[in-house]
Parts: structure tokens; C-alpha cells; sequence
């Protein structure tokens, strides 16, 4: 019998599909969404992803902007070359108006006219029980376990960093991991998680043995940078211009934005109540 693969996709990856420059982009999505059964979904994720999509579109809009005039002698005003020269330039003027106006539009009504928060509603609310919801009471178990990862400085967590945010992801994907008996797979930019090397990623050491004693020493644990390469590992045929698109994404935004977890009062108050726990733990060891 077949091991079940399941998915979990870092939120800067699915930031990306605003920074897509062709069809491709949104095809890679639709990809995804085929395979939303697989896909783990922590409600953090959908918190991380719509605090920051009004950034990505407003850094797209900026960067849309019309070709400079050009000048040319007067003796050739009239010459056809130099007519189709305005016409084009015309022309590019106004279909970067137009799709500044579509951008504003997903800016104001994301439900109505941006295709990617669609696609991203129905698969963040889907009814799996690999989305983790607010309204789920396993989101309890799933905090407390990350909270104490974080308090012990596991990882995926940078030095220094104050977001709980990876670790409440981690959690849930162990909890979903073992749930259906399934190997797991990552898609994410992000170093908490790895290493890349010549287009190749390698799962962080702590993870790995992690993964192994909690949830199964056969079942695979594997790290992808890219969303093209995951998505032939559940055998979704990619080609070769959603390739080129990812390539072209992943080389304008070299490193991934670094997005935090702001705790609700409920999880700091929940942090402190640990906090102290480990405080008197480690006072007691000191004693000892």
C-alpha cells in the first residue's frame, strides 16, 4: 500500500503568485488547488499570507510604470517609423492603466476581482481535517506544543527572532503527519527549514530526527524551494513555462520576506503562563 503524501506550503510561496509576471503564475495556483486534499493549511498561514498580499500587489503597482518618452529629430515627425513609435508607446501607456485600475480592484474587493485570494479562500476554508481553524479546540494542543519548541529555541526559528509563527506550522504538520500515517513534504525559501544548494534543498538536521522519532523512521520527510518541483512529486504535470515563471519569481525576490506571528493576547498570556513553568524548571535544575 502506497504511503500518503501530504503538502504544506510556506506563505512567502504563496506570495508569489502576486509576484507573477504571466499566465503561468496563476496555472501554478490552479496546480495547487488539485491537490488541496493533501494540503496541510494552519489558520496562521492565512493570517501571515492576507497581512502581507496588500504589500506584494502594492510593490506590483509600483513597479508598473509607462515607457519614457523618446525624442527624435524634427525632420522626422512625420515619418511612419516614428508614428508607430508613438502609437506602441501610447498603446503600453494604456494597458499599464488598465492594469493598475484591475490591481485597485483586488485591493477593494479581493473576493470579487482577485483570482489568487479566491483560490486561496476555498482552500483555506475547505472542510479537511488538515486545516486548522480558530474554531478547532486542537489548535490548543497545537500552541502549547510550539510555544515550548520556541522556549527552547527549536527550530524553524532564526536567532534572535520573536515569532512563533514557523513553530505553530511545524506543530500542526507533525499532528497531521502522524494523523494520516503520511510522508511530508515541505515547499518553502525559508533557511529555519534548510539548506539549498545547486537547486537542491536539504532538510534541516534537528528536523529531520524530529520527524523521524515522532512520527515514523520510513516515511519521508523532504524540502523543495520550488512549487514546480513539489508539484511532480505528486505526480502534477508542470511545464516547462510555469518553470520558467518560478525561476524568474525566485530570481527578482532572492530572499524570502521574513513574516511574524503577532501573539493574540490569549497566546501571550498562554507564553507567560509557560514561560514560568520553564523559568521554575530551570531554577530548580540551578539549585539542584
Amino acid at each position: 500500500m502506497a504511503i500518503p503524501k501530504l503538502l504544506f506550503v510556506d506563505t512567502n510561496i504563496w506570495l508569489d503568485f502576486y509576484r507573477a509576471r504571466t499566465e503561468a503564475g496563476l496555472s501554478l495556483l490552479r496546480h495547487l488547488e488539485r491537490v488541496s486534499p493533501s494540503l496541510i493549511v494552519h489558520y496562521n498561514v492565512e493570517m501571515e499570507y492576507k497581512r502581507n498580499r496588500q504589500v506584494v500587489i502594492l510593490e506590483s503597482i509600483n513597479e508598473l510604470k509607462p515607457p519614457p518618452p523618446v525624442s527624435r529629430p524634427g525632420m522626422f515627425s512625420d515619418a511612419k517609423a516614428a508614428k508607430a513609435m508613438q502609437a506602441n508607446m501610447k498603446q503600453a501607456a494604456d494597458r499599464i492603466k488598465a492594469l493598475k485600475s484591475k490591481l485597485k480592484k483586488a485591493l477593494d474587493n479581493p473576493a470579487q476581482h482577485d483570482p489568487v485570494y479566491q483560490v486561496c479562500q476555498r482552500i483555506f476554508h475547505a472542510s479537511s481535517d488538515l486545516v486548522l481553524t480558530r474554531e478547532n479546540a486542537e489548535r490548543h494542543t497545537i500552541r502549547r506544543r510550539a510555544f515550548r519548541r520556541f522556549l527552547h529555541g527549536c527550530p524553524p526559528r532564526k536567532r534572535n527572532d520573536t515569532s512563533i509563527g514557523d513553530a505553530l506550522n511545524w506543530e500542526w504538520m507533525i499532528a497531521c503527519a502522524l494523523k494520516k500515517e503520511a510522508e511530508l513534504v515541505i515547499v518553502s525559501r525559508d533557511s529555519d527549514y534548510g539548506v539549498s544548494l545547486d537547486d537542491k534543498a536539504y532538510v534541516n538536521d534537528h528536523l529531520k530526527q524530529e520527524f523521524s522519532e515522532r512520527v515514523s523512521r520510513k516515511r519521508k520527510l523532504l524540502l523543495y524551494t520550488k512549487l514546480s518541483e513539489a508539484l511532480k512529486h505528486f505526480e502534477v504535470p508542470v511545464s516547462v513555462a510555469e518553470e520558467a515563471e518560478e525561476k524568474q519569481i525566485i530570481q527578482t525576490t532572492p530572499q524570502p520576506v521574513r513574516i511574524h506571528h503577532r501573539m493574540s493576547f490569549e497566546e501571550l498570556n498562554e507564553y507567560l503562563r509557560l514561560r514560568g513553568i520553564e523559568d521554575g524548571i530551570n531554577s530548580e535544575r540551578a539549585g539542584a
